[in-house]
């Protein structure tokens, strides 16, 4: 067996597809891609071509738009934030991106624009969330106005769920109530994203931004991805690079955190915090061989311990599955105390990537 730390990223891509396909099946109107953050760590050059079925993609910041339009040069490109000067404004308007419109100096902005080039524009209202967007009032007041925009050219409406994956919160009702009221704006729409769409809160006639969905992640804390015929696109691995026995009453790690309550086997795995496994109080587990085994102490940068003691036949060299198709992502973020999309974004440079199909 060749020995190496072998900590990388396996993206399945035929999974993106299909992942796509499925949320065609739950909304029957537009979807638009989410691929900010880096397709959410998946690798955006790998992830978009086989995406092609949505009918637009949305990143946060300019940077990303000029990347994407890079590898999609047909597909409409939304700016989430929107644009923050001229420049960006400018650049925004020659690829064709579309801008969120959320505040005031935006609009100016627009007011502004040089040239008969025109832009489409979707105005954020803010229905309750209190992120981004104009309140109800503003938007009302400011909608006459900037139809008179001469760099405007199609103008839509759209809003964001706060607790989307909570069907019954107040909050939830109340934020439906006010979208009902955006409708009768007369303007296309967009409302829900993946947990709205898992939920049966999208409606057929907006176009709902589904992210984080598309790379087999559920956003709902009681039912996985799996519950939606959803496939994990990357499978995180390392190698285990030593093994070690302890004695009972050794300390595991830094801090020693952890106390061997028998004589133990353990192994030392090839990933820690510097390839994104996150340090947590809390601990999680690891797959090799078929069979769970519990991490012990505290993740280090670099590395971190196993408990290998029922797992004889473990030795130096075996793959770990850190998440993927034998342990699901939704998994270790509920043993860590933490949200799935904090995991695939928080994969660092030095973590290899390979794609199969």
């Amino acid at each position: 067996m060749q020995r190496e730390r072998g900590t990388q990223a396996v993206i399945n891509t035929n999974y993106i597809s299909h992942n796509l396909n499925q949320f065609k099946s739950l909304h029957s109107g537009k979807i638009i891609a989410v691929v900010k953050a880096d397709a959410y760590g998946h690798g955006l050059a790998a992830v978009v071509p086989h995406l092609t079925a949505a009918d637009a993609f949305a990143v946060a910041t300019i940077e990303e738009a000029v990347a994407l339009r890079a590898i999609n040069s047909d597909k409409p490109i939304i700016l989430l934030e929107g644009v923050f000067n001229s420049a960006e404004l400018n650049t925004a308007i020659e690829n064709k991106f579309h801008l969120v419109v959320h505040q005031i100096y935006q609009l100016e902005l627009l007011r502004q624009a040089q040239g008969t080039k025109q832009i489409d524009v979707w105005l954020k209202i803010d229905t309750g969330m209190s992120r981004l967007g104009f309140s109800p009032q503003e938007a009302e007041l400011h909608l006459p106005s900037i139809k008179g925009i001469h760099s405007i050219n199609n103008l839509r409406i759209m809003t964001h769920f706060a607790s989307s994956d909570l069907v019954d919160a107040e909050q939830t009702k109340q934020q439906m109530a006010m979208n009902d009221w955006v409708k009768t704006l007369g303007y296309e729409y967009s409302f829900s994203n993946t947990a709205a769409v898992l939920n049966q809160l999208s409606e057929s006639t907006e176009w709902v931004r589904v992210g984080i969905g598309l790379f087999g992640i559920s956003p709902l804390s009681k039912q996985w991805a799996a519950s939606f015929n959803l496939k994990p696109v990357m499978q995180l691995t390392a190698k285990i690079i030593a093994i070690k026995k302890i004695p009972q009453g050794a300390l595991v790690g830094y801090g020693g955190t952890y106390k061997a309550k028998t004589d133990m086997r353990i192994g030392i795995v090839g990933m820690g915090y510097a390839d994104g496994y996150p340090w947590s109080e809390k601990q999680s587990h690891v797959m090799v061989g078929g069979h769970k085994a519990h991490i012990i102490g505290r993740v280090s940068m670099d590395m971190m311990a196993i408990d290998l003691t029922d797992l004889p036949q473990v030795t130096t060299g075996f793959s770990i599955e850190a998440w993927g198709e034998n342990w699901p992502i939704e998994a270790v973020a509920d043993e860590l105390g933490l949200i799935p999309y904090t995991l695939p974004c928080g994969i660092t440079k030095r973590v290899k990537f390979t794609h199969v199909q």
